[in-house]
């Protein structure tokens, strides 16, 4: 039976953005690429289809989670 809960091996990390702008500052960070997408366009108020999800690593998750 498949486990639902993530691989201890994979720690994977994300951020999104708006399109087109990758440098710019990460409207939210988190586990999920669904979730940081619904995160961003719900502190935003904009669509869906109007963020980019970027994979982190782990010192960067840290320094934007903590501003």
């Amino acid at each position: 039976m498949p486990s639902f809960t993530p691989s201890p091996e994979f720690n994977l990390l994300y951020k999104a953005s708006r399109k087109g702008d990758r440098d710019a500052k990460a409207i939210t960070v988190g586990w999920s690429i669904p979730r940081v997408i619904a995160d961003a366009s719900e502190i935003t108020g904009l669509p869906r289809d109007e963020f980019e999800v970027f994979e982190i690593s782990e010192a960067e998750f840290e320094a934007l989670r903590s501003s």
